[in-house]
């Protein structure tokens, strides 16, 4: 299947922090405060890091991607009718490059996204050429500020996890085609990461200053994992102002103007704080894109995720407070967005004073004014944010591979003529690492698996957070963990944490 315009009607989700409204109603699950978090905190020296910890991680990556390049050779030959061919015998170096790309290690479902035949016919142009694979993702835009979801603002171990994963993809095809063709000079894949998040910030209220030190400090972390040969990482902003066409920027200017527009126009007719079941089921009749595989709707998705992503300028005035109260607030507040605190005429809503001085525990009217301020902000978000998709959806061709034509399109989200990348799962749920934590966790098979999870289901499961010390310029985190380790994980000392990955962990996303 081939790039097609337009979200898709049936099945394409825009965002991926859907699980969080469930999470943040639970009320088993609660964030540590300040004093429990420093009791619960493990360090680890930094030398241990980089000598250590991470040696392990790149280990258990060349391993693995020498395991799926053998079973890439294996799934070729059993496909090779879904490449055209008569005979398995026929399959080569392109087919066998092709079924990386379908590894479900690798690629999430569904399969009926993209075609093997018409991406192998990319491959094998590039193969005939002497010419690396070339791929690219829109991914790693910020660390989500919500502090239900993380506890800092720069790249973690998830970060570097995600990393790791898309130089498994570069290295299996690079053993493949190596093999092939051990004549060719430098690296023959790689992976260029469209850090995107100069696209949504302003979207969220996030300063350029959080996604530029996000990404800064990508950078070096490519650099310490010696992987600047094979993954760039470039600013959205940047690529598509210096690469693409003028009336294309026009285009996607005037699209983004247009659905702005038309879903303001539908959607605030229906918005109503008061009854926000009400409003939602509206949005999901009248949405001027709907989404018929979800029963609440593309744009109620959206807004479900964006409660715990945006930066509330509601709540601006309560950053003076200690974190432990401003912490508890937010807790409070996204737990009952959707339902009134307290019946407040709308007349007398703009009456209602809010005092955020600290020892002052906000009243359930004041809640409720500061509830639909947020119910504001967040509605108007996924109408901007929806028409930033919208504006990239509709035209003639993805804007990343206008700008970077040749290109093997990925994506976190599955759509026609894009590769899906597989995320790992923890607790029964796929999170991205820019929202949430890495922690080190057992698998069913009780080895250890690097994965993500907000930091709500980390502390309320009671997971040991981790803070490096004698920290340089790639581990200054400000107090932020590198890593959690969840309860199921068993060791006595972290020595012999080091001990337990270096021996247990595994790099498999499914069984």
């Amino acid at each position: 299947m081939s790039y097609q315009v337009g979200l898709d009607k049936i099945q394409e989700a825009v965002i991926s922090s859907h699980f969080m409204h469930e999470l943040a109603g639970d009320p088993r699950l609660e964030l540590y405060d300040e004093d429990r978090f420093v009791a619960k905190t493990l360090h680890i020296d930094a030398e241990a890091v980089h000598d250590r910890l991470i040696p392990a991680l790149r280990e258990a990556c060349d391993v693995f991607s020498g395991h799926r390049a053998a079973a890439a050779r294996s799934r070729a030959r059993d496909n090779y009718q879904d490449y055209g061919l008569a005979d398995p015998r026929q399959v080569g170096t392109a087919q066998v490059i092709t079924e990386v790309m379908f590894d479900r290690q690798y690629r999430a479902e569904p399969l009926r996204s993209c075609s093997r035949e018409l991406l192998c016919g990319t491959v094998a142009e590039r193969v005939e050429a002497g010419s690396p694979i070339e791929m690219v993702i829109p991914a790693l835009p910020f660390k989500f500020s919500s502090p239900l979801k993380t506890r800092g603002r720069l790249p973690d171990l998830a970060e570097l996890n995600f990393l790791l994963g898309l130089n498994e993809i570069v290295s299996t095809v690079e053993q493949i085609y190596r093999a092939a063709r051990p004549d060719l000079q430098g690296p023959l894949a790689r992976f260029t990461v469209v850090s995107d998040g100069s696209r949504y910030n302003k979207l969220v209220n996030e300063p350029d200053s959080v996604v530029e030190r996000y990404w800064n400090r990508l950078g070096v972390w490519v650099e310490r994992l010696r992987l600047d040969e094979h993954i760039t990482i470039l600013d959205y902003r940047s690529l598509l102002r210096d690469s693409m066409p003028a009336g294309d920027r026009r285009r996607k200017s005037a699209i983004a103007a247009g659905a702005r527009t038309e879903y303001g126009r539908v959607l605030w007719s229906v918005f109503d704080p008061n009854d926000m079941v009400s409003a939602m089921t509206m949005a999901a009749r009248v949405e001027p894109d709907p989404e018929y595989a979800n029963a609440e709707g593309r744009f109620v998705s959206l807004l479900k995720s964006l409660i715990y992503t945006i930066k509330y300028d509601s709540l601006t005035m309560f950053d003076p407070l200690p974190a432990d109260a401003r912490h508890a607030l937010y807790r409070d507040l996204t737990a009952h967005i959707f339902e009134p605190y307290v019946a407040i005429p709308p007349d007398e809503l703009a009456g209602v004073r809010i005092d955020a001085r600290a020892g002052l525990a906000p009243t359930d009217r004041v809640k409720e004014r500061l509830r639909q301020m947020m119910l504001r902000e967040s509605w108007a978000c996924a109408i901007d944010y929806m028409a930033e998709i919208k504006s990239d959806r509709e035209l003639a061709e993805d804007p990343i591979l206008t700008c970077l034509p040749g290109h093997l399109r990925w994506t976190i989200h599955a759509k026609a003529g894009q590769l899906a990348l597989s995320t790992p799962i923890a607790a029964g749920i796929r999170v991205q690492a820019w929202a949430g934590a890495a922690v080190f966790k057992l698998t069913r098979r009780k080895d250890v698996k690097l994965c993500t999870l907000p930091v709500l289901a980390l502390e309320g499961a009671g997971a040991i957070p981790v803070r490096v010390r004698g920290v340089d310029d790639a581990l200054a985190l400000a107090g932020q963990p590198l890593f959690y380790i969840y309860p199921d994980v068993t060791f006595a000392d972290m020595d012999d944490f080091l001990a337990v990955v270096r021996r247990s962990l595994v790099r498999r996303r499914t069984n």
